[in-house]
């Protein structure tokens, strides 16, 4: 199934034809898969289920804030996994479990028998984050990271391609070597808070490394601000959810990708006033002064190092960043 057809297979408010508790019996989830379904129980509380077979020996998932999860016997060849919200009379947690269950379904249905309920455990830890934020707070360089990531996606990458599109080629959240990966060039990301900073911090022996056509560092320096053009890590992320509120595939995934660092961001860090000092990208090329994984000894397994701003100004780009990234 395309990814651009989600909304085709889920409603809206899975449980909005639910009206009075009904488990063990439900309604379908997903249209495609009649494994997942949707239930009120005797308490009120909203749940979504996974019926299928060989499920013995599966364990549950314990201490997950704001849902409850529990493994059954359903029948002599099948078992069940059962997800409830704790505090389903909260709107706001409905609307975020209506996300994670359709999410669950649709991404796990792949998969069979007993490790179709391991994936969905998994699936559903993935978004602990999203449903109960934790807001301890980032690390400073996870802060202004997150921060110029998102800025990217809603500046460049979201009104030069189709969302579902754009949220792909945002691949940092995922671990990969850039943060933003199109089909012929890569672009990583770097933020610094300094007002003329003189280095640039690589963190890996992988974050320079070309594996596309062409690759680019782009740089960009923010500085606190209180003036009206200063945006807060709160409002780019409305930005991001705005401009693909149309496409429930893609704000879904966006969603997914996000929750984690976006959920551990303190309510300081959210509303932080940030404005862009100056933006730089460089041609990542051959002659550009990096390290990768090539160019030292196998027995070094990590490395960290910084490039001076002074030595990279002739690889500076000075064609249009949108129309590299639309064109990418």
């Amino acid at each position: 199934m395309k990814m651009n057809n989600y909304e085709d297979f889920f409603n809206d408010d899975p449980w909005a034809l639910i009206k009075a508790p009904c488990y063990p019996s439900g309604r379908r989830l997903y249209l495609t898969d009649e494994r997942f379904w949707v239930s009120l129980n005797n308490d009120g509380k909203i749940l979504f289920f996974v019926q299928e077979g060989n499920g013995e020996g599966i364990k549950s998932l314990e201490n997950l804030a704001g849902v409850e999860i529990n493994i059954e016997k359903y029948s002599s060849d099948e078992h069940r996994l059962c997800c409830i919200l704790i505090d389903s009379d909260d709107m706001d947690m409905r609307a975020k479990f209506a996300v994670i269950s359709k999410d669950v379904a649709h991404h796990c249905s792949q998969f069979q028998g007993a490790i179709l309920f391991t994936k969905v455990q998994e699936r559903i830890k993935s978004w602990a984050n999203f449903l109960k934020p934790t807001r301890k707070g980032l690390s400073h360089s996870e802060f202004i990271g997150l921060w110029g990531e998102l800025y990217c996606v809603s500046k460049y990458l979201l009104t030069t391609h189709l969302a579902l599109d754009a949220v792909r080629f945002w691949v940092g959240p995922e671990g990969k070597k850039q943060d933003i990966t199109l089909d012929s060039i890569a672009i990583e990301v770097k933020t610094s808070s300094s007002g003329d900073p003189r280095t640039i911090k690589i963190s890996s022996l992988e974050q320079l490394e070309r594996t596309t056509d062409k690759l680019y560092l782009l740089h960009l320096i923010v500085s606190p601000s209180s003036c009206k053009n200063s945006i807060t890590l709160e409002m780019i992320y409305q930005q991001c959810l705005d401009l693909i509120s149309h496409d429930l595939s893609a704000e879904a995934l966006f969603l997914q990708k996000i929750s984690k660092l976006y959920g551990k961001a303190s309510e300081e860090q959210l509303k932080e006033q940030l404005s862009i000092a100056s933006i730089h990208l460089y041609d990542v090329c051959n002659d550009f002064p990096t390290i990768t994984r090539n160019d030292v000894n196998q027995g070094v397994s990590v490395a960290q190092y910084e490039i001076f701003v002074s030595t990279i100004r002739e690889f500076e780009v000075i064609e249009s960043i949108k129309e590299i990234i639309k064109n990418g």
